[in-house]
């Protein structure tokens, strides 16, 4: 009885145990030879795409990274070039402002404040009593000669060394009241200077800088001598400095160009400021 009613309510242990075998093929069938090659095969070929596009990347990596070097390699080799460029346009900037050059009159140094010598010399020109020439120059005393003639030619420029001319019976003990020694009759030397600064300027009538500029050195202005016949020659003026030199042994009565102490005269010159027949200063400045 109880058997039947199982029967009766659909637990009949025959058509279960069917079930069970058809649920096990199933199973089995689901999970076959093929389909795990299938799988595999799937699984490789998706492996192999990823090693494809990987190795593509790679290649790519690497193409971008030369491409990079390239590029580092061009920008440093620019950058040296433009740098080369900057030191050639520093250079030709240096030398267009590489400073003013001037004369120290009666010395053979130049002052330490930023100033360099270029060459020492004598202060040279055209003989005091002769027309010709009229500025002093600062003679090298180092000279290169080209081509010469040691014969004496009547039509020619001629070149004297300069004395100073402070006679006695003008200036007490040969102008030693306003350089300090005497320096008549002796020969005058000259440096050329050149100074880091841009400009220079001889100012007459100071023996000192205006503000903003700096002192290259101060003295008397000196010229050929005025109002004497005998003098022929003219001049420029030039500044002395006050600590004038002159070579031992040199105190010989050659004549040649020939420099002067400068007084100012009152007239169209207006006194004040000026004084009539008191020596002028200058001063030499640079900026």
């Amino acid at each position: 009885m109880a058997e039947e009613l199982r029967v009766g309510r659909g637990l009949n242990p025959w058509r279960t145990t069917e079930k069970r075998k058809d649920n096990q093929q199933k199973r089995v069938l689901l999970h076959g030879d093929g389909d795990i090659a299938a799988a595999v095969q799937l699984l490789s070929t998706e492996v192999n795409r990823l090693t494809t596009q990987n190795n593509q990347l790679a290649t790519e990596v690497n193409r971008l990274t030369t491409q990079n070097n390239q590029l580092t390699t061009d920008v440093n080799r620019l950058t040296t070039q433009n740098n080369q460029l900057t030191n050639e346009v520093n250079e030709l900037a240096t030398d267009i402002f590489s400073g003013a050059v001037y004369v120290r009159w009666g010395r053979t140094t130049c002052p330490k404040n930023g100033t360099d010598l270029v060459y020492t010399g004598y202060a040279a020109g055209n003989y005091y009593n002769q027309e010709g020439a009229a500025d002093y120059v600062c003679l090298t005393s180092e000279p290169i000669w080209g081509v010469y003639d040691d014969a004496a030619q009547r039509i020619s420029a001629k070149m004297y060394g300069t004395e100073y001319q402070f006679a006695h019976q003008s200036y007490v003990d040969g102008g030693s009241q306003f350089f300090g020694k005497n320096l008549h009759d002796h020969d005058a030397p000259c440096a050329v200077c050149q100074t880091s600064r841009r400009s220079s300027v001889m100012i007459p009538g100071r023996n000192r800088c205006y503000p903003g500029w700096t002192k290259e050195y101060s003295g008397y202005l000196v010229a050929g001598l005025s109002g004497y016949s005998i003098q022929k020659s003219p001049t420029n003026y030039v500044c002395l400095d006050a600590d004038a030199e002159y070579q031992t042994g040199d105190h010989v009565n050659n004549d040649g160009k020939v420099m002067n102490l400068v007084e100012a005269i009152c007239g169209s010159l207006p006194c004040p400021p000026y004084v009539n027949y008191r020596e002028l200063t200058c001063v030499v400045c640079s900026k």
